[in-house]
């Protein structure tokens, strides 16, 4: 079995998905596999920069790892 990455609009997914179970092919709707953070991933990595929740901010990764 081979594994694809497609982008789907979201008008058309409902479609793609029904194609896909038709077919017998197991799906799966992931945003991991992008590499691009979601917001709230974003909003996270913003706020440990400024050291919101962490106490001070970071400067370093291996301080910060350290200081785990």
């Amino acid at each position: 079995m081979e594994t694809f990455i497609i982008k789907v609009p979201k008008h058309k997914s409902a479609l793609v998905k029904q194609l896909l179970t038709e077919l017998g092919v197991p799906f799966e709707k992931t945003s991991k596999s992008t590499g691009v953070p979601n917001s709230v991933t974003k909003k996270t990595i913003e706020n440990a920069h400024k050291g919101i929740g962490l106490g001070k901010p970071i400067n370093d990764i291996k301080g910060f790892i350290k200081s785990i």
